[in-house]
């Protein structure tokens, strides 16, 4: 009997320490889901320190680059139609590292049909911005990219399309882009 007493009491400080350890592990990112809606949010795993974006509103998820050693301030911009555009966006900074901030703007499109690149052209003319614009492919996404130096600050820009949506994401490291659209699921 006393040894079932011993092997109890061992469990539930297992546990309670393995509790413990989540709650202070988690309490970053407690922090940054504040300031989000529900549905939005960043999510740390318990081992490793691997953070990752999921957007169920917008139906995506993205981990986020090891090198920026976690993130900062996280921030979206529920769906708003301007100009003939609908769109939601997701931005981010990470802790560390060159090229630490980020947006996600995810476009909603009607077909399915559109050509890629006349689409990005119109878009950043309509807005005011200047790009030269080249085919790429990330992943199994085929991509349009430039980089904008006028008014984003020499930020690059990929684009991908992918259902009834198209992406666009912003940072100043066409290395960490690549990683969020690799390591995403959109």
């Amino acid at each position: 009997m006393a040894k079932k007493i011993i092997l109890l009491v061992l469990v539930l400080g297992l546990l309670a320490g393995g509790s413990f350890y989540w709650w202070s592990n988690q309490q970053d990112v407690r922090e940054l889901n504040k300031t989000l809606p529900e549905g939005v949010k960043v999510a740390k795993s318990l081992f490793g320190g691997e953070y990752k974006v999921v957007n169920k509103i917008d139906g995506y998820e993205f981990k986020v680059p090891k090198e920026w050693r976690g993130v900062k301030e996280a921030s979206y911009s529920p769906e708003i139609t301007e100009q003939g555009y609908t769109a939601s966006s997701f931005g981010i900074e990470g802790n560390d590292a060159m090229g630490r901030i980020a947006g996600v703007d995810r476009y909603k499109i009607e077909s399915t049909d559109i050509f890629l690149k006349s689409w990005a052209e119109t878009n950043f003319e309509t807005f005011g911005l200047v790009g030269d614009f080249k085919e790429d492919k990330v992943g199994e996404f085929d991509i349009v990219k430039t980089q904008e130096n006028v008014h984003l600050g020499g930020m690059f820009v990929y684009l991908f399309k992918k259902d009834n949506a198209i992406y666009a994401i912003v940072n100043g490291s066409e290395d960490f882009i690549k990683y969020i659209i690799t390591n995403g699921k959109w």
